[in-house]
């Protein structure tokens, strides 16, 4: 059976396949300067559609971030990208709507990621502290000012969730613990300092929460608290001096051939089997919830 023609468009900061079909127009696009080049979207594609160009360093800078091109004749529009994307930078569209087809079809899960933010507790006292700490500026504040300028009340704190990485820096600087992060990706940072350049600083350069940065010795530091194990700095150190393992995937709850073959390239096997466990004996346990009922 032929497949059907994709359509590639590239311009400068952005990739857009498209795909036309009897009363069916997908759209799938990928949004360069969002992309960390990370390489999930590499490692987990079943049809090896995307591809990661190698980063530019130069002088222990990052001159160029490796960033993503898509082979439009191995696309098959599944959306498995679309939902593991770290930093939100692929959407597809079907008919103009949002829609994921591996969702619909129940084959891969929803991730929980959640930011919520109680309005009633915030206080202008706080200087704004989470709007000013997000990395990716997705925090907007509706404020009320006096005469003078002063800002008497904090009205509304929206999140742009097309911007929001779930990293929450916002959570801890917020004096009045108002602000709650659910991160999607749990794990561990591994840095090995001993093999790093003197003064490169391109993991920071790459890093989307900030989360890494040079220390007074002028070797990078990282702040674990807020990494969203995306592996961008692991994929652009040229000394292989950090090693980013995911540990759990914080998702509802799904059993799939496509989502366990996405696991096991995202998690290492010891971490894998655990995760198949706990789902398999909370399953279980609903079921037995279950038959006790009757």
């Amino acid at each position: 059976m032929k497949r059907r023609v994709v359509k590639k468009r590239e311009f400068d900061r952005k990739i857009v396949l498209e795909r036309k079909m009897l009363g069916i127009h997908h759209v799938l696009a990928l949004d360069r300067d969002n992309c960390i080049g990370c390489n999930i979207c590499v490692k987990i594609c079943p049809e090896e559609a995307p591809k990661l160009s190698k980063a530019v360093i130069q002088n222990g800078k990052l001159l160029k971030k490796g960033v993503i091109d898509i082979d439009a004749g191995k696309c098959t529009f599944c959306g498995e990208c679309v939902v593991l994307c770290p930093t939100n930078a692929i959407e597809m569209l079907r008919n103009g709507k949002e829609m994921i087809p591996v969702m619909e079809a129940e084959v891969f899960p929803s991730l929980l990621k959640e930011i919520t933010v109680n309005v009633g507790r915030c206080d202008p006292s706080c200087g704004l502290a989470c709007r000013e700490s997000c990395p990716t500026e997705a925090i907007n504040i509706t404020i009320e000012k006096a005469e003078s300028g002063e800002i008497t009340r904090i009205l509304d704190v929206n999140v742009d969730r097309k911007k929001c990485i779930f990293c929450g820096k916002c959570e801890p600087i917020c004096p009045q613990t108002a602000i709650h992060v659910m991160k999607p990706f749990q794990g561990s940072a591994q840095l090995n300092i001993d093999l790093c350049p003197e003064n490169c600083q391109v993991c920071g350069d790459v890093c989307p929460s900030k989360t890494l940065a040079l220390d007074e010795d002028g070797k990078p530091r990282i702040e674990e608290l807020f990494c969203i194990y995306c592996g961008a700095c692991q994929e652009v150190c040229p000394e292989k001096a950090i090693e980013i393992g995911r540990t759990r995937i914080l998702c509802t709850s799904i059993k799939s051939g496509a989502w366990i073959a996405a696991l096991e390239k995202l998690m290492s096997y010891p971490y894998l089997v655990e995760e198949l466990c706990a789902k398999s004996m909370k399953k279980l346990r609903e079921a037995v919830k279950n038959i006790d009922r009757f």
